[in-house]
């Protein structure tokens, strides 16, 4: 399980972006990790040591953009994919996209 969690930390912000893009919907930290988790049947866990810096960093890197929900005392913030996140998110998809289809030919997996 430790391998899986290390592999799963490296393409966390595929994750993310494809989750917000698949839903369509602005979404809080603790919302997308449930989800991701959920969507991984339990497979990977994604903590918010590791959720909420990421959702920074991609704020800063353009990829996101937050907004404030909710009323005084309750608010949160919530996440949208910029059109940054959305070309990365192609662009990415389409790496591990050649990634996987090369890992199954070297592993003699392909049919």
């Amino acid at each position: 399980m430790e391998k899986l969690d290390q592999m799963r930390k490296g393409t966390t912000t595929l994750a993310i972006l494809k989750l917000l893009v698949d839903t369509g919907e602005p979404m809080h930290g603790y919302q997308i990790a449930h989800a991701l988790e959920s969507r991984s049947r339990g497979s990977f866990q994604f903590k918010e040591g590791l959720i909420y810096p990421r959702l920074h960093q991609m704020e800063r890197e353009g990829l996101l953009r937050s907004e404030w929900e909710g009323q005084r005392g309750s608010r949160r913030k919530v996440y949208l994919p910029t059109a940054e996140g959305q070309r990365r998110l192609t662009e990415e998809l389409k790496q591990w996209q050649a990634f996987s289809l090369s890992m199954e030919q070297l592993l003699g997996l392909a049919g």
